[in-house]
Parts: structure tokens; sequence; C-alpha cells
């Protein structure tokens, strides 16, 4: 995909024309010989200077809302076509190794209005990745010559985007926005209702719309949706997603000053990290003014003092550690309390356990949300590919796939042995599933006889 596809190519003519945003492509010329191609070089420099990013983003957000656009390829969405539901990582891979095997650019349905699936939850960066920033292919776990945040068939790499040890949310989504930009239409603010057979495809009804045919599903959503969000007020009492839109605005933390968290994963981690001010920093926040003083964090099997912290802890984390402690003055902002916890609603804050908070953040995992016709896990079967094994979960007696941490693939024997099943939450992790994902973009048979 050395060519640019037309929003990419109109992208890189709106940069060019803006000067105050066209440094980094003008800077990125005298290195322009490091790169596979001349588009890899223009991408790598816009995504290094902030004013050309920005410009970038706002492009792709204003390109993909017109809403003739969306109509002209809702129309034109014939009976071959394939369609993804999601516009998240896994998406961005699929599309683009289908792509670059010689396929037609799949459709891409997102419910959501900004277009790049968890990461792309907000246009600033307000949580930071799990894997070191650095470059290289993919690998598995453990492999220093290999990049955990690797995009299979992007135009660009994470490693492109950044140099800090762990890169943000909005790092990877810029990836993620611009592989889609090129190997994708992509359509937002479409939510599918229901999936229908018709025939040798399927039917997809959308919200508020007609439905759009496909020759073939790629369900490709991600993680689901936050396991109690019906308890979310979105005042005193939020999910994760919504917690991290807070942080993406103005004086986040204002009014906070005892906080409770739920739930000790990764998103857990992240949220406690934007309350201790160890997280990407907020546009507006000083601690002068927006200070919180207590985080009470209900999980369990978490380490409760900052020994343990440092003993059972991987690198990303540690930081959190040394606010388990108690600071000069004998206080401590961060208590871990090991168990589980439920959060009561009432005027004006969260009550746990009889102790009232300004905020609580439901960290507390997702659950699937399901789309009729095409149903749960217990409705497929693992499919496996030549080389690779297992790499999606198909639908059964329908030509729908699921891909990525949706299809809840088990480790394998290999993986096991490399040790990535010595971290749960690798189950669901980029690095382990993206390969899976491409094995399937690259050798699934095309859509038209």
């Amino acid at each position: 995909m050395s060519e640019p596809f037309t929003p990419i190519a109109n992208l890189l003519a709106a940069v060019a024309a803006t000067p105050s945003a066209a440094g980094g492509m003008r800077m990125i010329n005298e290195r322009a010989a490091e790169f596979p191609n001349r588009l890899a070089a223009q991408l790598t420099g816009i995504a290094l200077d902030p004013a050309g990013r920005e410009l970038a983003e706002r492009f792709l957000d204003d390109y993909w809302s017109d809403g003739d656009r969306q109509q002209n390829l809702l129309d034109a969405a014939g009976e071959d076509r394939e369609v993804i539901i999601g516009s998240g990582y896994h998406a961005a891979v699929y599309a683009a190794t289908r792509v670059l095997a010689g396929h037609p650019r799949p459709l891409v349905l997102e419910r959501d209005q900004r277009v790049g699936g968890t990461f792309a939850m907000t246009a600033q960066p307000v949580f930071t990745l799990n894997s070191r920033n650095r470059p290289g292919g993919p690998g598995p776990a453990g492999d220093l010559g290999a990049s955990l945040n690797f995009l299979p068939g992007a135009p660009i790499q994470a490693a492109s985007v950044s140099a800090a040890e762990y890169q943000t949310n909005s790092d990877m989504a810029f990836v993620i926005r611009l592989t889609l930009a090129q190997a994708a239409d992509v359509v937002p603010a479409a939510t599918v209702t229901a999936v229908d057979v018709n025939g040798e495809g399927l039917e997809l009804d959308l919200d508020g719309r007609y439905s759009v045919p496909a020759r073939r599903v790629i369900d490709a959503r991600g993680l689901g949706d936050p396991e109690d969000q019906h308890l979310a007020n979105g005042t005193t009492i939020l999910t994760f997603p919504q917690f991290m839109h807070r942080m993406a605005g103005t004086w986040p933390l204002r009014g906070l000053r005892r906080v409770a968290v739920l739930g000790g994963g990764d998103a857990g981690k992240c949220a406690v990290e934007s309350l201790l001010g160890i997280a990407p920093q907020p546009a507006m926040t000083a601690a002068a003014l927006d200070r919180v003083d207590r985080v009470d964090w209900y999980a369990d099997r978490l380490p409760i003092s900052c020994e343990q912290w440092r003993e059972d802890t991987r690198g990303r984390y540690l930081a959190i550690g040394a606010h388990l402690r108690p600071d000069r003055s004998g206080s401590r902002r961060l208590i871990v309390l090991p168990r589980r916890a439920t959060v009561a609603d009432l005027p004006g804050l969260a009550l746990i356990e009889g102790r009232g908070y300004d905020l609580a953040v439901l960290c507390t995992g997702s659950k699937e949300t399901l789309i009729p016709g095409l149903g749960g896990v217990a409705d497929c079967g693992t499919y496996t590919v030549a080389g690779a094994g297992p790499v999606a979960q198909k639908y059964v007696d329908r030509p729908a796939f699921r891909i990525g941490p949706h299809a809840q693939l088990p480790f394998s024997e290999q993986e096991f042995i490399d040790g990535i099943a010595e971290q749960p939450g690798n189950a669901a992790a980029m690095f382990r599933l993206s390969g899976k994902t491409a094995a399937l973009a690259a050798t699934l048979p095309p859509t038209r006889s």
C-alpha cells in the first residue's frame, strides 16, 4: 500500500497546503531514504509534528463524518462485499492484510462517532499502552527484536509516531485510523442491530438506516462493553471509558478529593495512574487547583504495600507502588482494599461500604453485547489456518468470523512454551492476536467467485 488512497492523498495535500502544519513533512525529506516508500516518510513526518498530526486527526474526522459520503458507501455495498463490524485495531489489521493480498477494500461499520476503537476513545492521550515502544516486526513476548505494538500492513507503525518508552492510546489510534483510511471504506455512527441470512450471504440491519448486504462478515468488536455500565450515572459513578472521556476534558480532577476505583486489571491501573497524576497529562490541570487526596482501590489479588508491589508487578506499572507508602507527613494517597465491592448511587456521591466518594470508577471488566443473528462464542467453531493454528471463531452455518479479543481464542501449546500464557491478560493482547487476524485475512478465499 505504498500509493495513497483518496482520503490519504487528500490528507497529504491538506497538510502540505497548511504551512503551520507542514513542518514535519518538510523535515522528514532529509531522511526519506531511510523509509520503505515516500508515503511512509510523509505520514511519519506528519505523525511527529504535533501541528501536522492535529490537522490530520481533524481531517479524518471530517472526512468520515460526511453524510453524503456515508450514504454513497452504504448504497454501493454490494452482495459480494466484506463487512467488518467495529473499527479498532483488529479491524485495521484485517483490512490492511486483505488489501495487501489483492482483495477489495472492506466496508467498516463503527457504532461510535469516532473511528478507531478503544484506543481512539479520546482524541487526547489519556492512558499508556502496556508494551514498550520499539521498532521491528511482530513477535512473541520476550523477543527484544520485536515490536509488540506492531500493526501488520499499516502504512506506518506505532514506533514511527513517538519515541516515548510507553506510548499513549492516541499514538496507536493514529496508526489505526491511518490504516483504515488507506485500506477500508468506513462509516461511523452505524450500529448493527441484527444480522440475517440472505441466500449465500448476510443482511445487516443498521439502526436508523436500511439494511446492508454482505457476502462475509468479520465481527471485530473487541473486548465488549463495560460489565457494570448499568450502575454508572455519568456523574459520580463512571465506567472506565466515561472516566477517560472526563480525563480528556478540561479540569478533569476538579472537585475530586476522595475517589474509589473498582477493579484491579489494566483499566483499573490506568484509572489509578490518572488520579495520581502519573498518566498522560490532561489538557488543563494543575496540582495547586486540582488534586485527589485519597484513592481507595477495591481489587482482590493486588499487592497492598510498596514492597509487595515492586516484587509482584511488571515494570510498566511500578510507579503506582510508590504511592502505597506514607509520604513525609505520614499520610497515604493510595490504599488497596483487597476485596471486591459494590457501589450505591446516592445524591451527589457514590457510597461503598458506608464510605462516601466524590467519584467511583468502574473497571470491573467487559461483557459481550449480542447481535441477534450472530449469537455468542457458543454458536461458533474454532477456525484454523495451517501454520498459524486457531486464528478466529467461525459462526456455524453462516459466513461470519469473530476476530481479535472478541474471538476469545485459547492459548496454544506453543504460547505456553513461550511464556505468553503466564500473564492472563495476554489472552486479549494485540501482539498475541494480530498475527492470527492477519493469517485469517491472508488466507480466506475471495468473496466473488
